[in-house]
């Protein structure tokens, strides 16, 4: 898992990364900056190149091999696997809520 970080910058506006990641976006406020990362990753994840860097990222955090904070790797069971892709479905069916 790679959890965003935010970082306010002087001039009010919000810069956002994924640890590890060589790239960074920066939005008005905090709601924007989530949409440029999304946006930006969603970009990125079409590049054969980045998800093979990002899952030999993921394989060396797995191994023990590297540590950033973070960027956490754990393997889970089948079923397990199979519970949040359906947790997932249904949150992607909700309406959006703009306040998330």
């Amino acid at each position: 898992m790679q959890n965003p970080q935010f970082v306010n910058q002087a001039d009010g506006t919000v810069r956002a990364y994924y640890p590890g990641d060589d790239w960074f976006v920066v939005g008005t406020d905090r709601q924007d900056a989530i949409r440029l990362l999304h946006a930006e990753f969603d970009r990125r994840i079409q590049d054969p190149a980045y998800v093979a860097a990002h899952w030999e990222r993921t394989r060396r955090h797995r191994d023990g091999l590297e540590v950033t904070p973070g960027f956490e790797v754990s393997e889970i069971s089948r079923s397990e696997y199979e519970n949040r892709t359906s947790g997932l479905g249904d949150q992607l069916r909700r309406p959006a809520n703009p306040d998330d």
